[in-house]
């Protein structure tokens, strides 16, 4: 080949070079844009504006090394919220992982264990959530906190790609009423003990919502007191002279840990109430959310309020109500 021919060749694969890969001089050429979605609750809607303050996003190579992290909080989080991001230079698969945590509460022990990571140095596996306790016990009001991770196949060639993270939902939220069946019965708060007991434990995630080893936990009620029943409630207020309401803050609820509701006199003399959980909400499962599996049944949903009646020192194992839903022929006693 003459010189004349070798230059034509130079200048030929320059020119592809040029149409194949990414313009280092115009960037906005190669973009990745990552778009956010939590549908995954029971409405099956995107309500990540409503759930989250601040969100994370983290850039893991084939070889599962960080290589980019992006922020995003306040007034940017919408449920049309994308992160726009140039290319890496080198194509290959890649590993995005989201965060998304509310900040209505300050406290440290509102939110979950978040490891610091740093570009270059932290790896995937180094990514995992856990639940602060103290021995054993959670009762801490919790933040909301979900998180969720997408792979895709990146070109280091133009164009704009596009990748969508599910996010799912950590934290559940559960309200506990008690009420006399018959009225004419005055309760106190002070004179049970509440609990929910999960063998095995859920406070240990995996940065895409799997479960990783844990220890069992004891989640005691954040929030106590008596109350009088809204106009709403099943027995009128009008024959109530008190009623009590707990509130418990959890991680996720494992079906096959079976984690269970424990009520209790304030002496523990008596248990009155020992339940499996799961089971219990699986009795409010709507028709049309029949083709889930009790698991995303219990993951979807995140708050549940269950309402037990109390006669002549037993609880009834008539009727329940749970999260609107009027359940009868129920045994909760122990």
């Amino acid at each position: 080949m003459n010189q004349i021919g070798r230059i034509k060749l130079a200048l030929s694969m320059i020119a592809l070079l040029a149409m194949s890969s990414c313009i280092k001089e115009d960037p906005d050429d190669c973009k990745i844009r990552v778009s956010f979605d939590y549908s995954y609750n029971i409405l099956s809607s995107n309500a990540l504006e409503n759930q989250v303050d601040q969100l994370m996003l983290y850039v893991f190579d084939g070889n599962g090394m960080l290589v980019s992290i992006h922020s995003r909080q306040g007034g940017a989080i919408s449920n049309a919220l994308t992160v726009e991001m140039n290319k890496p230079e080198a194509s290959g698969r890649y590993r995005f992982v989201a965060w998304g945590k509310s900040n209505t509460l300050t406290g440290d022990e509102a939110n979950f264990v978040i490891p610091d990571l740093t570009v270059g140095v932290s790896r995937l596996e180094d990514l995992n959530y856990y639940l602060k306790r103290e021995l054993n016990f959670s009762q801490y009001e919790l933040n909301n906190f979900l998180v969720g991770a997408a792979e895709a196949d990146v070109q280091n060639t133009p164009g704009t790609d596009q990748v969508k993270i599910s996010l799912k939902k950590v934290n559940k939220k559960i309200r506990v009423v008690l009420l006399p069946y018959l009225g004419n019965t005055e309760l106190d708060v002070n004179d049970y003990l509440f609990s929910i007991t999960d063998p095995i434990g859920s406070g240990h995630i995996k940065y895409d919502y799997s479960m990783l080893a844990d220890e069992p936990t004891t989640y005691l009620p954040y929030y106590k007191s008596n109350i009088h029943p809204s106009s709403n409630a099943a027995v009128p207020s009008s024959e109530v002279d008190k009623a009590v309401a707990v509130e418990f803050s959890t991680s996720r609820l494992i079906e096959t840990n079976v984690p269970r509701l424990h009520i209790i006199t304030a002496d523990g003399s008596k248990e009155l109430v020992n339940i499996n959980l799961p089971w219990l909400f699986s009795l409010t499962e709507m028709e049309s959310h029949r083709i889930w599996s009790l698991q995303e049944y219990l993951d979807r949903q995140d708050e549940y309020v269950i309402t037990l009646f109390f006669d002549n020192d037993k609880w009834m194992d008539v009727t329940i109500i749970i999260n609107g839903w009027v359940v009868n022929n129920v045994n909760i006693n122990p």
